[in-house]
This record gives structure tokens, sequence and C-alpha cells, in this order.
């Protein structure tokens, strides 16, 4: 449900750097609620986790929603799906792309190329600079603001966002996805404090609420907290069990073993047993789910194990409902996962995940 961290909107239109990304995002999946929210290091890796912790275990969708058209879909449904889908906020932005979404799913490279030829490129920032003109008019047009500010996240500027996020927040004060995409800018700036601030707030009124937990988790790991990651998480996980949240307590677990193979890897540990036994541990209460075969792969794939690798994506796939809104960007991952060389993906993984220095 939610998240913070990545590199540039550009990031995503490479299926290897989807995967160099994925581990760090918050997996989410929901069948009424999509969204996901991602920002430059923040948003590949809040897409990920979206995927993985949204607010309903995956189920056959009958929704013929379409991810990857609009800002507000990028920043989630309406309180939603986990920062890249905690970030996916209902309807926030109905004319834009999801960042993790706005790649074509396997296979389609010539059609990738497609979308990012400079003609529209230059429609969108024609369209951009007419929204500017609109707000020095009209600066609450909330409509101008989800263009103008996704044209700032797709260059990656944070800080020139920060502006129209808090003019969103003013026109929106009860929209929590504007809150969330306020901290993961804090946070792709590297003002870690500024952003745990800001997402406790949130989590002060919403506990667990996924996409502001994984979003913490990453902020903290950032900020080399190590232990205290895990404690914060565990106590979330505590009380959804207390309240018998059954949902959010295993979308918290699947964000719990996803730390423990971003930490092992950013600390240059090869010691990936623990996330695979907390992916298979959720795997035996219900081998419906697709995710932690996904992420089982991902790890496989780590491990150089390919035949078990080959054998955890081949269930996914079968799992994975065909309406799934992120299903091609997750079938991207698995392609890169099997192309990507372990080294490769340990040095670009570090370099997004790293702690802080």
């Amino acid at each position: 449900m939610a998240s913070t961290s990545i590199t540039t909107f550009s990031i995503y239109s490479q299926s290897q750097t989807k995967f160099f990304n994925l581990l760090g995002h918050p997996l989410i999946h929901s069948c009424n609620k999509r969204t996901s929210i991602s920002f430059q290091p923040a948003i590949a890796r809040t897409t990920l986790f979206t995927v993985f912790t949204c607010s309903h275990t995956p189920c056959t969708s009958t929704s013929k929603f379409s991810p990857g058209r609009s800002l507000s879909k990028f920043l989630s449904e309406k309180i939603a799906f986990f920062l890249i889908g905690s970030f996916i906020f209902m309807g926030c932005f109905s004319r834009r792309v999801a960042f993790a979404e706005t790649v074509p799913s396997v296979g389609s490279g010539a059609a990738l190329e497609e979308k990012m030829k400079p003609t529209e490129e230059k429609s969108e920032e024609e369209e951009e600079e007419m929204c500017e003109k609109i707000l020095e008019k009209d600066p609450r047009n909330v409509e101008a603001l989800k263009v103008v500010l996704y044209g700032k996240i797709r260059r990656g500027k944070s800080k020139e966002a920060l502006k129209f996020v808090e003019d969103l927040i003013a026109a929106e004060p009860n929209q929590v996805e504007w809150r969330l995409l306020l901290a993961l800018c804090y946070e792709t700036m590297g003002r870690f404090s500024t952003a745990k601030r800001l997402l406790k707030e949130i989590l002060q009124k919403k506990p667990l609420l996924v996409r502001a937990l994984h979003s913490l988790a990453m902020v903290m790991h950032k900020n080399h907290e190590g232990p205290a990651v895990f404690e914060m998480l565990n106590k979330a996980q505590e009380l959804a069990s207390r309240e018998n949240r059954v949902t959010e307590e295993r979308n918290i677990r699947i964000l719990i073993a996803q730390m423990h193979v971003v930490q092992h890897l950013c600390a240059l540990q090869d010691n990936l047993e623990e996330g695979l036994k907390r992916f298979q541990d959720l795997i035996d209460e219900n081998p419906r789910d697709f995710r932690p075969y996904l992420c089982q792969g991902i790890i496989y794939s780590l491990l150089n194990k390919g035949e078990e690798a080959a054998q955890q994506f081949e269930t996914y796939q079968t799992l994975v409902p065909e309406e799934f809104p992120q299903r091609g960007f997750l079938d991207d991952v698995t392609l890169a996962a099997k192309r990507t060389s372990r080294e490769q993906f340990l040095k670009e993984f570090r370099r997004q995940f790293s702690y802080r220095k």
C-alpha cells in the first residue's frame, strides 16, 4: 500500500530496470482498488510493493480497469492500493498513466518505443504548459494541478513537485493519497526525517494502511535504522491480528518478507533463506495467491537457481488473473529476471536501495 524511491520516469521504459526495483515495491493487489504510486527511486519501489501488498488478496477481477491511463491511477484509486498501490489513488489522475503501469507487456519493446516518441513527449509538455497557464488564473484547479504534478514527477523534479502536492492537499484535504505522495517527494529528496513524520501522522489515523507502512519501512531502511523497520512492521502485524484484519495482516507479512530480502541484499549478504521461508509460509497458507510465487522466483534467480525460478514463475503465470491491472508490468519483470545476470541485478539494486551514506 505505500512506498517511496526510484530513479526517473524513464526507468520504467526498460524491463530490466523494473526487475531491479521489484523487491523494493509494495506488492499490493486489490480486486476493487487498484492504484500505484511510484516516484523516482520511490516510484519504482512503490509499484512493486503495491502489487504485493494491496488492500485485498488477489482474486480474479471482472473490472475492465485500464491501469495506465491516469495520474490518479498512478497515484492510486482513492485511498488505495499501496503507494504504488497505495499510491493508486481512486481516480486522482484519470488522464495519466501510473508510472509502473505505463510500460507495455512482455515482448512489446517496439510498442514501448512508440509510446516514448518525442512527439508524445512534446504533446505532454504542451499540455503541461497549458495547465500552468490555467493555474496562473485559477491556482486551485485540481485537474490542472494533477497534470503539472505528473510532469514534474515524470522528469524527476521532486523538489518542484512539492508545491503542487501541497496545493492538492489544500484543495482535497481528505485525500490521503496526496499526503502519501508528499512524504514520497521528501524521501526522494533525502529528507527522511520529514518523510517519516508525515507518514507517522498518516498512520496515527490509519495504522494499518499498508502503503503508508511500506513507505515508512523504506524510509527507515534508507536511513539505516535496521531492526527498527521490523519492529515497526511487527507491531502493525500484531494489531491487524488482534483486530482480525486478515487481508491487512497478510499484506503486512508479505511486506516483512520483502524487507528481509531488501536488507540482506543491501548489506551485501547472500542469505536470502529467511525471505524464501516467509514466502513459502504464505504459499502454504494460501496457494492461490500469486504474489509469493513471483517473489520466490525473483529470489531463486538471484541465487542462480534457474530451474527453481522457472517453476515459481510458471505457477505465478497460471494464477495471476488476466485482468490484473499490473500483469503486463509483472510479466516484464519475470522476463527480465530470467535475462538479467545476478551481478548486474545486485549492482543496480544496491544503487537504488542502499543505505543512507
